[in-house]
């Protein structure tokens, strides 16, 4: 298996954005109320957001045109997950 050579440098960092997104996956798939899920949803978001800034803050390549697309990401992130596109089938 190949692992990219910044994420053999840095596990925890990964393991922590990694464990993000197994817990957040396994909550908003065995809770099936909407609002808690609108929580879930949230909170991911919030701690990706929080990882990615800490992540190139460390590394020392934070700029605004990186937040912009993690914003970005995380918008889109947000409209497919709440907005439910598969509801109409």
């Amino acid at each position: 298996m190949i692992i990219p050579k910044e994420i053999k440098q840095k596990p925890v960092e990964y393991i922590f954005l990694l464990l993000i997104f197994i817990i957040g996956f396994f909550l908003y798939v065995f809770i099936n109320n909407s609002q808690t899920r609108i929580w879930i949803v949230s909170g991911v978001v919030l701690s990706y957001f929080g990882w990615s800034l800490y992540h190139h803050q460390k590394r020392g390549d934070l700029h605004t045109s990186i937040i912009i697309e993690y914003l970005l990401i995380i918008l889109f992130g947000l409209v497919f997950l709440l907005f439910d596109p598969f509801a109409i089938f």
